[in-house]
């Protein structure tokens, strides 16, 4: 088992939002980059976890981010990963994952997927993309270019 490249970012306040606002956000390490196919693949061969669709294809390019999985199996991901690595990870709540998107040469592959959040609003997950990433909730249905990137908790959470 694998843990993730992070980066760590600092706790403090961040113009967040649509509009601006300012919101104070607490110290946490999240991944440079989406999780990877073959990251995911010893999930899944650990686990019996079911994989995502077209999965004999996608596990061929295990360099490549992964796409296609649910909010559920991410968190089970997480979850396995913290189990395994005695560290807390998690999904990044919507304002971590843009903290860190605003920050200069912290995240990788922004735009290349939709990533899920923790966060919930409009009856649906949300989930984030793009450098200045406007949110998108996801109510059900498509789950193509949804992947999802890591944070390692640093405040017992």
């Amino acid at each position: 088992m694998v843990e993730p490249d992070v980066v760590v970012v600092p706790a403090g306040d961040a113009l967040l939002g649509d509009p601006p606002r300012t919101e104070h956000v607490n110290v946490f390490a999240i991944a440079r980059r989406p999780v990877r196919v073959g990251e995911y693949a010893v999930f899944v061969d650990e686990t019996h976890q079911y994989p995502p669709l077209e999965w004999e294809q996608k596990r061929r390019a295990a360099d490549l981010a992964l796409d296609g999985v649910s909010w559920a199996d991410a968190v089970a991901y997480c979850r396995w990963l913290t189990v395994g690595t005695g560290r807390i990870y998690r999904l990044p709540d919507e304002r971590e994952w843009e903290k860190a998107a605003r920050m200069q040469g912290t995240l990788e592959e922004l735009g290349a997927l939709r990533e899920w959040t923790n966060s919930w609003q409009d009856g649906g997950r949300v989930l984030r993309s793009g450098a200045t990433p406007a949110v998108r909730v996801f109510v059900e249905g498509d789950l193509a270019r949804v992947g999802f990137r890591i944070v390692r908790g640093m405040t017992g959470r």
